[in-house]
């Protein structure tokens, strides 16, 4: 990879930070809104919209980048990014902050899913596994960045909530200018687009990236066509099981260990540990995949993140077990990037952003489905029992992994 191609990956990964920023400032600004602002149910929905729109802007709006480009797709979404935190930021009530957060949740579902493409396809084929993994750190770099911005915001403001988002739309107006000045569009969409073969889209031959070659399908690619609807719903629904377990793990844990130990401390030790986890995780991924294919990545992860769970499982709540959910964290976000990083080589060109689009939306289907079910399963099973019950969701994502890995020996190398 040359000097342009590692800025190309590193900004992206700068603009995935901001996504991981502006999501989880809100988790701090609930607990200064004013009395009568928000009703409990009501800062629920608050939460859940920026999720909802994240799904629906990657399933629905992320694929104009397989139309227009990729360029102005990214552009468009931090403009609805920005729109969003202005408009959360001026709410007077409940209703106005829950649009709010719709919008900067459909920005951010549109940019998360072409970065990543972005990214991919600016680096070789041997390179994007690792060029996906770099992307990947910005998430959880940019919510620990969020935490500590989001308290000293409130220490300089006297708490006051409107700070958080006035703060995040000076980053976003910083990222749309920034973006608008050094955002490329890809060569190998230019290519595809113009229904060429794209000798220079990773600075090699043709000859060498086959899987670039243009096919009679490529045209108008539709995921759940004849060849591509098997791979849709493998990375779709495996994907999904993945992040039901990721988003359990990560937001009911200090809970769950509060409850089981009756020390907040022992809860929030337990929830640090899974999020350092995460961060490794993705550090992790971008090193060893230089190695090895992200598909086997991704199954070895998944099979080592079954063990944590039982570790965890065993040990809570002993000192011991913040270790598995270390492992835990890191283990569950490192086989979330390495589905990532499956989507080019299971898709053509032009299906890629609408395919990682359909496949991160199922996975907000599933990050909203996973902590309402263990809401309600808290009061009547035990703690431990919910954990070893994870283990069927990551169980679903290991079987669809290896079935794509053999998948991918027969069609497309990793």
């Amino acid at each position: 990879m040359g000097l342009s191609q590692y800025l190309v990956v590193f900004l992206c990964m700068l603009l995935n930070m901001m996504d991981g920023f502006d999501l989880f400032i809100v988790g701090f600004a609930l607990p200064h809104l004013p009395n009568g602002f928000a009703s409990a149910s009501e800062k629920g929905f608050i939460i859940s919209a920026a999720l909802f729109g994240m799904g629906i802007g990657a399933m629905f709006l992320a694929r104009l980048a397989d139309r227009v480009g990729r360029r102005i797709t990214v552009l468009g979404g931090l403009l609805a990014n920005l729109i969003g935190l202005v408009v959360s930021a001026l709410a007077v009530n409940a209703a106005i902050l829950m649009t709010g957060r719709f919008l900067t949740g459909l920005g951010v579902g549109v940019v998360s899913v072409v970065i990543v493409v972005i990214a991919q396809e600016a680096s070789p084929a041997e390179r994007r596994s690792m060029s996906t993994g770099i992307v990947m750190i910005g998430f959880p770099l940019g919510s620990t960045v969020g935490a500590f911005a989001s308290a000293a915001a409130l220490s300089l403001t006297g708490n006051a909530w409107q700070s958080l988002f006035w703060a995040g739309v000076i980053l976003a107006v910083i990222g749309l200018a920034v973006a608008y000045f050094t955002v490329p569009e890809s060569a190998a969409f230019l290519a595809r687009a113009a229904r060429a073969v794209p000798g220079g889209e990773t600075g090699t031959e043709s000859a060498k990236a086959p899987e670039e070659r243009p096919t009679a399908e490529e045209t108008r690619p539709a995921l759940f066509g004849r060849s591509l609807w098997a791979t849709t719903l493998l990375l779709a629904i495996g994907y999904g099981m993945l992040s039901a377990a990721y988003y359990f793990v990560g937001t009911w844990t200090p809970q769950l260990i509060t409850n089981l130990t009756g020390d907040q401390a022992a809860g929030a030790i337990a929830g640090i540990s899974v999020s350092v986890g995460t961060l490794v995780g993705a550090v992790l991924f971008a090193l060893v995949s230089l190695r090895f294919k992200a598909v086997g990545l991704t199954t070895a992860f998944l099979c080592i993140g079954i063990l944590a769970i039982i570790g965890f499982a065993l040990l809570m709540p002993s000192p011991i077990a913040n270790i598995f959910g270390g492992l835990l964290g890191l283990t569950v976000f490192a086989s979330m990037a390495g589905y990532t990083a499956m989507v080019p080589t299971q898709y053509p060109v032009l299906a890629r952003a609408k395919g990682y689009g359909m496949m991160l939306g199922i996975g907000r289907v599933g990050a909203i489905i996973a902590p309402l079910l263990v809401g309600f399963a808290v009061s009547v099973i035990d703690t431990r029992v919910i954990y070893f019950l994870a283990i069927i969701p990551v169980g679903f994502a290991v079987a669809f992994s290896l079935i794509l890995q053999l998948r991918s020996r027969k069609t497309i190398t990793a």
